[in-house]
C-alpha cells in the first residue's frame, strides 16, 4: 500500500511539472496574440485617429486680426484708423520649464559682447527659471505689476493674452529675451486722430476692436472686416516647427466709410455749443446742421463731448442726446399747426385775430400767453413771429384734431429718421384718441409730445425743401477692398405739404428773426434768415424742474441751404431761446454757409405785417 501511494506521487508529480510549462507556453502565446492584435488595432485601425489627436496637441491656432476700416469725413478727414500693434501671448505650461541663462565674466557679469563669451572666463550661469523669472523680465518693458503679471503666467492654460496692443518698439525687447513660451499676435490699435471732434457720431470700440459705440457699432459689419487664423506645428518649447504642418485662412480687411460730416464744421459747431452752456449754466445742448436738398447731416454735436478712448470708460460720454433723448419741442412745434392751417386753408398770412393776455377755450380750458400785455390785433404772421400761445390755439381750433396729427406724421415725428446711428429714438406723439381736454390745444404749441433735436432739424428742412421731407442720413459712402466706392443709397422723399405753403411759411418765419419778432439775435449777416424759437417746462421724470430753450431755422430764406437747430437744457441766464440758442444758430449757421459756397443775400426780406390793420 505504502509503494503504490509513493508511485502515484512520482506520477503527479511528473505531470504537474508538464502542465505548468504547457500552460505557461499557453499563456505566452495568449499574451504575444492581444499585443500583436493591440498593435494592429493601434498602427491600422487607431492610428489615424491617434495621429490626429497627437497633431492636435502639438498644434496651435493664432488668429490673424482683419484690419479695421477708417472712418473719414466728407472731404477725407481721418476721423478713425488703425495702426499695428502686439498682444502679447504666454503659455503657462511651456513656462514651467522655462530656464534663463546667461554668460558671466568671473566676477559673474553678464558678457554682451560676442567675442568676450567666447573667452576662457566665460561660463554659463542660470539666472533664474519658471514663471517667476519670466515675469522678472518682462514687467518693467510691459510696465506692469510684477506680481500681477507672475500670476497670469501660472495660470492652468495653454493660452493667456499677458498684454494688448503693445507697441512694435516694446515687442522687439521683448522678442529679444527668447523666452519660450511667450509669443505673439498681431493686432491694430483704434486711435482718433480728430480728438472729440464728432466723437458721439464716430463712437469707439471695446478691447477687443469690435464697434461699441456709434458709427463703430452700428456699421461693425462694414468696418469690422473678417478676422483670419494661421495653425501651425509647435515644438515642446513652443517654438514654430519649420517644416512642420502650417494652414492659413487669410483675414478680410474691413471696408472705410465716408461721412457725410465736415470735421470743420463740426468742430466750430461743437466749440459754440460747448460756450454757449457754459455761459448760459445748461446742463447740455446739442447742434445739428443738416443740408436741406439732401437731408446730409454736416455737423451733429453733443455738448461735452470727450475724445471716443475717454468717452469709453464713462458710459453717459457715449450717449449722442441729438438722437437718444427728447424733450416737448415748445413753440417751435407751432410750426406743425401753422403749416396744416395754411395746407387746408384755414388761414393766410394776413389772417387777423384778436389777441388777449388769457383766453378760455370752448372746453373751459384756459391758456395764457408768455408775458402779460394787453388785448392785441395781430395777422397769422405776428402771432407765429411773437410766439403767441393765445393766438395758435385760436388758429389749430380752425384745424380738425386728425389733420393737425397727420401733419405731425407727415413730417416724420413719432418715429426713427433712419439716420445710421445706434439707439436713435422715434420720440413720442400720442394719437388724437389719447388726448385729453388740455393735450388738445398744448400740441398745438409744442407740448404733449416728445421729438429729439434730429427730427425738429428734419422737420424744419422739410419747410426749407419746399415741404418735401428727406429722411436724414450721415454716412455718404464706403469703399471696399478693391478700392471700389459704393454710394450710400438716397433715402426715398415724400411729400409732407404744398410747395405754396412751405414758401409762405418760410416767408412768415423770416418775421421771426425780424426787429420785431422772437430771435432777432439769430440773424445771419448777410443772409436773410427764417426760424423758429422754442421754450418748454421741464416736467415729471428724474429731469424735472426748468426749461428746454431752443431755436431752429433755416437759411438763406430766399433759398434754404441748410437747416440748423439748437437745444439747450436747463439754461440759468433765460428761459428764452431767443436769447440763449439763437446766438449759437448765428455762429454755426454763419460758418456752415461759407463753407458751401453759398452766396449771400441780394434782397432785403419782404415781411409779412405783424400788426392787423383795423381801420
Amino acid at each position: 500500500m505504502a509503494a503504490r501511494g509513493k508511485f502515484w506521487r512520482r506520477v503527479l508529480k511528473r505531470f504537474a511539472g508538464v502542465d505548468r510549462t504547457r500552460w505557461l507556453v499557453v499563456f505566452l502565446a495568449t499574451g504575444m496574440c492581444i499585443c500583436s492584435l493591440a498593435l494592429i488595432k493601434i498602427q491600422v485601425i487607431d492610428g489615424p485617429s491617434l495621429s490626429s489627436q497627437a497633431a492636435k496637441l502639438r498644434t496651435v491656432t493664432y488668429p490673424i486680426r482683419a484690419e479695421r476700416g477708417k472712418i473719414l469725413d466728407a472731404r477725407g478727414t481721418v476721423l478713425a484708423t488703425s495702426t499695428q500693434r502686439y498682444n502679447v501671448v504666454a503659455n503657462p505650461y511651456l513656462l514651467r520649464t522655462y530656464v534663463h541663462k546667461e554668460v558671466v565674466n568671473s566676477a559673474g557679469k553678464v558678457i554682451t559682447n560676442t567675442r568676450a563669451a567666447e573667452g576662457p572666463d566665460a561660463r554659463e550661469k542660470v539666472m533664474g527659471t519658471g514663471p517667476v523669472e519670466a515675469a522678472r523680465q518682462l514687467a518693467p518693458i510691459l510696465e506692469q505689476d510684477r506680481a500681477e503679471l507672475g500670476g497670469m503666467l501660472v495660470a492652468d492654460s495653454g493660452y493667456q493674452i499677458i498684454a494688448r496692443n503693445v507697441e512694435p518698439a516694446k515687442w522687439r525687447k521683448i522678442k529679444e529675451l527668447k523666452i519660450e513660451g511667450i509669443t505673439s499676435e498681431t493686432t491694430t490699435l483704434r486711435s482718433y486722430p480728430a480728438g472729440n471732434t464728432a466723437s458721439t457720431v464716430v463712437g469707439f470700440v471695446n478691447q477687443e476692436n469690435v464697434g461699441a459705440a456709434g458709427i463703430e457699432a452700428s456699421r461693425e459689419g462694414v468696418l469690422g472686416g473678417k478676422d483670419g487664423e494661421r495653425t501651425v506645428e509647435i515644438a515642446p518649447t513652443g517654438q514654430i516647427i519649420p517644416d512642420g504642418a502650417e494652414t492659413t485662412k487669410e483675414a478680410q480687411s474691413g471696408q472705410s466709410l465716408k461721412l457725410s460730416l465736415d470735421a470743420d464744421l463740426n468742430q466750430q459747431a461743437q466749440t459754440s455749443l460747448d460756450n454757449a452752456v457754459k455761459k448760459t449754466g445748461a446742463t447740455w445742448g446739442t447742434v445739428v446742421v443738416m443740408e436741406v436738398a439732401t437731408g446730409r447731416v454736416l455737423a451733429l454735436a453733443d455738448s461735452g463731448a470727450l475724445p471716443p478712448m475717454d468717452a469709453r470708460e464713462k458710459s453717459e460720454s457715449t450717449k449722442s442726446r441729438v438722437v437718444q433723448s427728447v424733450y416737448e419741442p415748445g413753440s417751435t412745434g407751432k410750426l406743425i399747426t401753422f403749416a396744416a392751417a395754411l395746407d387746408q386753408g384755414k388761414i393766410t398770412p394776413l389772417s387777423t385775430f384778436r389777441i388777449p393776455y388769457e383766453i378760455t377755450m370752448k372746453n373751459d380750458e384756459k391758456f395764457v400767453d408768455s408775458h402779460e400785455h394787453g388785448v392785441q390785433n395781430l395777422t397769422a404772421s405776428g402771432v407765429l413771429a411773437e410766439s403767441s400761445n393765445v393766438g395758435t390755439v385760436q388758429i389749430g381750433d380752425l384745424v380738425s384734431d386728425k389733420s393737425r396729427y397727420q401733419m405731425m406724421k407727415k413730417l416724420g415725428l413719432g418715429e426713427p429718421t433712419g439716420i445710421e446711428m445706434p439707439g436713435e429714438t422715434g420720440g413720442l406723439v400720442p394719437t388724437p384718441q389719447e388726448w385729453d381736454g388740455r393735450q388738445r390745444y398744448t400740441t398745438m404749441f409744442g407740448q404733449g409730445i416728445a421729438v429729439s433735436p434730429l427730427q425738429v432739424t428734419q422737420l424744419m428742412a422739410t419747410v426749407a425743401n419746399g415741404g418735401v421731407r428727406i429722411p436724414a442720413r450721415i454716412v455718404d459712402s464706403w469703399t471696399d477692398q478693391n478700392g471700389v466706392v459704393h454710394k450710400t443709397d438716397t433715402p426715398k422723399a415724400t411729400r409732407a405739404m404744398e410747395p405754396d405753403t412751405a414758401a409762405t411759411l418760410m416767408r412768415m418765419m423770416e418775421s421771426v428773426t425780424g426787429s420785431d419778432g422772437t430771435a432777432e439775435l439769430a440773424k445771419v449777416p448777410g443772409y436773410r434768415t427764417a426760424g423758429k424759437t422754442g421754450t418748454t417746462e421741464i416736467l415729471g421724470g428724474a429731469d424735472s424742474g426748468g426749461v428746454v430753450a431752443s431755436f431752429v431755422g433755416a437759411a438763406p430764406a430766399e433759398k434754404p441751404a441748410v437747416a440748423v437747430s439748437v437745444v439747450l437744457n436747463k439754461p440759468q441766464t433765460s428761459v428764452y431761446g431767443g436769447v440763449v440758442a439763437a446766438p449759437v444758430f448765428s455762429e454755426v449757421t454763419g460758418a456752415a454757409l461759407r463753407m458751401l459756397g453759398v452766396k449771400p443775400s441780394t434782397e432785403a426780406p419782404k415781411l409779412y405785417p405783424i400788426e392787423a390793420n383795423t381801420k
